[in-house]
């Protein structure tokens, strides 16, 4: 104000109220590092050292397995094949009696006992991948390396 409560003359803007924008980039950014922070501390398990092989027809030209000389499309004999049922909660049933996942280095043992190589696991539905790594690894420790797979759904 100047002197005697006059106004000096002049052009007075009207303020504008500042407005914020949301900004999506930083965003992005954080949950982008977050990504890779939970991919790297992750523990994956490694599935590639599992060793799975397919079986071939006979006749159908497959070569020899490495591991046992055997061909992968030869005929077991069923008298000789260990059947387990492998369910969610990892039992297995053998022979109609129910095993808990800590008696399965004993089981194992006991197929190698009879002289039985040859083993088809059939899975229950909702059966986690571990437990049937477990049970591969188990036979595989004791030597049993004929080992198939079935669905046995619900």
């Amino acid at each position: 104000m100047a002197a005697g409560g006059h106004r000096r003359p002049g052009l007075i803007l009207p303020r504008r109220n500042r407005r914020y924008r949301f900004s999506m980039t930083p965003l992005a950014d954080v949950m982008f590092q977050l990504l890779i922070f939970f991919m790297l501390s992750a523990n994956i398990a490694p599935y590639s050292m599992l060793d799975l092989r397919t079986g071939a027809l006979s006749g159908g030209g497959a070569a020899p397995a490495p591991e046992t000389g055997t061909e992968p499309g030869r005929t077991t004999d069923i008298r000789s094949t260990a059947v387990w049922t492998l369910d969610e909660t990892g039992t297995i049933l053998a022979s109609g009696q129910r095993f808990e996942p800590a008696r399965l280095p004993a089981l194992a043992d006991a197929l190698m006992a009879q002289g039985t190589r040859d083993v088809l696991v059939v899975l229950r539905h909702d059966v986690a991948v571990q437990q049937l790594v477990t049970v591969l690894q188990t036979l595989a420790a004791r030597g049993i390396t004929s080992v198939q797979i079935a669905s046995g759904g619900t």
